[in-house]
């Protein structure tokens, strides 16, 4: 396997006559502090942020900065994605130490409820646990020295009374042209 250093990308985008990385997506949906509007779901929303950790990227203070963020997730929202995890769902590292989000744990448990949170960062956390209510996953799939070793963690939504599967596929399976914002 080639592992292909910053210039080498660059160099790539360029000959590719592409701008960005972004123009390399062609068959998802990608969402950066954006929510995905959808028929069948109340909201599906993903921020990137996550507490101070190791001088990565997409690291906000833990406090006022990160709560600020958080509160850009709709109330009604059935399916959050964070980068990083809350405080005790995921979130212990190996030297045992935690690097969970409180603020975000409030958030979550207290003012959102979503059937389902999502989040990774923190690799040795990797796996499923629950509050009662809410699902937080750790989908982490490398281990420490990222290698892909955790296996996908699927899981099924149950689609809400009154719609239907069809209403889903409405979803587009590309975004790139259209803007959401949360």
């Amino acid at each position: 396997m080639k592992v292909l250093c910053i210039h080498d990308f660059e160099d790539y985008l360029k000959s590719s006559k592409l701008e960005t990385s972004r123009q390399l997506l062609t068959n998802c949906i990608y969402l950066q502090d954006a929510a995905l509007p959808s028929v069948a779901l109340k909201s599906m929303v993903h921020l990137g942020q996550q507490p101070e950790f190791c001088g990565w990227g997409f690291n906000l203070d833990r406090g006022a900065p990160l709560l600020e963020k958080w509160n850009m997730i709709p109330s009604q929202t059935d399916i959050v994605m964070t980068h990083g995890p809350p405080l005790g769902h995921g979130d212990l590292c190996l030297g045992g130490l935690r690097a969970g989000c409180a603020e975000l744990l409030k958030t979550i448990q207290v003012r959102v409820k979503p059937r389902f949170h999502i989040f990774g960062h923190i690799h040795e956390g990797y796996g499923v646990t629950s509050d009662g209510f809410t699902k937080f996953i750790n989908a982490s799939t490398c281990n420490l020295m990222y290698k892909a070793t955790n296996p996908p963690i699927v899981f099924d939504f149950p689609i809400p009374n009154g719609h239907s599967k069809d209403e889903i596929q409405t979803i587009p399976s590309c975004n790139l042209g259209e803007t959401y914002s949360v």
